[in-house]
Formats: C-alpha cells, sequence, structure tokens
C-alpha cells in the first residue's frame, strides 16, 4: 500500500515538473527549479532545536535560549548558503555515447558556474551513482559524465537527473530535477547464435579473410606482428629493406550480405544479437559486408563508419 500511494505521488510529482520544467537542452537553475528541504541531519538538528526550546521554556534559562536562538539562526543562514551553492548553474547536455545493451550508457554533461566557487556537487539520475564534483571560480565550468543503464535496444532518452548539495554543513538538502534533452542509442547485446558463412559461396565455407591471396595484388605495407608469414616479401628482406608485406584488394565476389532472413527460427531480438555479432567479426576481419533487414538494406562497405551505420539499423529496428 505504501509503496503504491508513493508511486501515484512521484507520478503526479514528475506531471507537475514537466509542466514548470519542460524537456530542453540547455537550462539555468534559479528559484522555480530548485527545492530545499532539510536532510536527514538536519531533522535531527530540528528535534535538538526544539528539545532545547521546551527545555528552556521548563526551567526560564536565558543562557538555553540564547544557545537555542543562535543554532536557529545557523539553521537560517546554512539555507541561504546551500542555495547559493546551486543557484545560477547552466547545465547542457551534451554528446551521448552508443552503447551495447547491458552496459552503462555515458552522457557527457557541461556544468557552468559564474564567479563564484561551487563546493560537493552532486550530479547523476536517481537511484544511480552520483558524481561528485567542485567547479573551481577561475575556470568557471567542468565537463561530467554521468551513467545510466541501458537495458534495452533502441533509442535511450533518459528521464529527469538530479542535481543536489548539501553544503557547507549538511543539514540542507537543496536540489533541482532538470530534464535535458539526450539521445542514446544502444546496441543488440552481440551474440554468436549461429555461424557466419560466405554468401558468395552459396552458404558453403567460412567468413572470407582479408589476407586471402587469391585477391588482386594492390601494394606493399610494413609488417606488423601476426600478419602470415607467406604474405612477407622475402626477396625486399634479403636487400635489407626490412619486412614487407603485400596486400590484396579484397573481391566484391567476398563482399558478405548479413541476410536477416538466413535465421530462420530465431526470435527478433535473436537474430538481431547474431546480426550484430557477425557485423563485428566482418569489421575486426577487415571483410566488406552489407546488412540485409525486412523493408530496409544497407550496401556493402567497411571500414568505422560502415559498422557504425550497421549497428544503428540494428538499435532502430
Amino acid at each position: 500500500m505504501t509503496s503504491r500511494i508513493r508511486a501515484l505521488f512521484r507520478r503526479q510529482f514528475n506531471k507537475w515538473l514537466d509542466k514548470r520544467s519542460p524537456r530542453c537542452s540547455e537550462i539555468t537553475l534559479n528559484q522555480r527549479r530548485i527545492f530545499i528541504v532539510p536532510s536527514s541531519a538536519g531533522l535531527g538538528f530540528g528535534i535538538m532545536l526544539l528539545g532545547l526550546l521546551l527545555l528552556a521554556i521548563n526551567y526560564q534559562n536565558n543562557l538555553i535560549f540564547a544557545l537555542c536562538f543562535w543554532l536557529f539562526s545557523i539553521f537560517l543562514v546554512a539555507i541561504l548558503h546551500t542555495y547559493a551553492n546551486l543557484a545560477g548553474l547552466v547545465l547542457r547536455a551534451g554528446a551521448a555515447e552508443p552503447v551495447f545493451v547491458g552496459e552503462q550508457a555515458r552522457f557527457h554533461l557541461h556544468v557552468a558556474a559564474a564567479s563564484r566557487h561551487r563546493h560537493r556537487l552532486s550530479l547523476g539520475f536517481p537511484d544511480q551513482q552520483a558524481e561528485i564534483c567542485d567547479i573551481d571560480a577561475e575556470t568557471g565550468a567542468i565537463n561530467v559524465v554521468i551513467r545510466y543503464p541501458a537495458l534495452q535496444r533502441g533509442r535511450l532518452r533518459p528521464g529527469r537527473m538530479e542535481v543536489s548539495s548539501r553544503y557547507p554543513l549538511g543539514i540542507i538538502r537543496c536540489w533541482s530535477a532538470p530534464a535535458l534533452d539526450w539521445h542514446g542509442l544502444v546496441y543488440p547485446r552481440p551474440r554468436y547464435l549461429r555461424p557466419l558463412f560466405n554468401s558468395a559461396d552459396n552458404g558453403q565455407g567460412n567468413i572470407p579473410d582479408r589476407s586471402s591471396d587469391s585477391d588482386e595484388f594492390s601494394g606493399f605495407s610494413h609488417y606488423q606482428a601476426g600478419q602470415s608469414p607467406r604474405r612477407i616479401f622475402w626477396k625486399a628482406y634479403a636487400k635489407g629493406q626490412g619486412l614487407l608485406t603485400k596486400q590484396y584488394e579484397q573481391s566484391q565476389a567476398d563482399e558478405l550480405i548479413l541476410d536477416w532472413d538466413s535465421l530462420d527460427g530465431l526470435g527478433v531480438e535473436d537474430r538481431l544479437s547474431t546480426l550484430c555479432a557477425w557485423a563485428l567479426d566482418c569489421d575486426k576481419r577487415g571483410v566488406a559486408f552489407g546488412l540485409k533487414l525486412p523493408n530496409r538494406s544497407l550496401p556493402a562497405g567497411s571500414g568505422a563508419a560502415q559498422l557504425a551505420k550497421a549497428l544503428r539499423e540494428l538499435a532502430v529496428y
């Protein structure tokens, strides 16, 4: 029953926040967006003040009255200092790095503050580990990376983040819940559920290797550890010119098409995970590949740009 009431209150509060502070790419914290509540230590401090007040009234002791009012004035001053530590902060959404399902998405946040130090700022998403940082008055800005769990494939738009501070005494908690316009991308989890074959061989044989000597010769390059000894140009080595290896252009027959229809018997997410693993393997081996999905296809290509396009298509399918 308590959890239902709490969930209902949270939904209503989020609706109110959406009207008061809508989603945007940059936001400045002001009195409309900052909330002030006593911390757990502040509640204990307030109970202590109440006890001192009752004690002073009971014994009519002016010294206890003075102590109580002095501590209460410290409480009021702490409210102002804690609020000032957040007021005027400018938050701007940065890049969001793509990740695979199950990883932690990384969102870049630019925080700017004018004219004075900011101490012990807590930045993060609710129920996630927060980043604690200070802002120097000389630099006036910092870049922070905050993390959010990527639990589902597709476009990731995290909810409201949380900015809070308990500086200087820890008895007051000032916080804000800005909604920054972040757009992340979550790729399928790569899983090799089916072997990858060369489409040029009508499903026979393994994935082609870029080092195949049957391709067209294209030139020489310096030897790198792990390359096949068959590709070393021994005549140049005998002449004292160092280890050189022969390079070959990949023939079009070795271009792979990663086909959705070749994965009969697998569910949607399993097919996407397998295609993702195939694409990563092709890129690792330097093999040109294309992608064929229902109602969508990607021409064959190679390199980091081709891999990024393929992974994006799989993520948003």
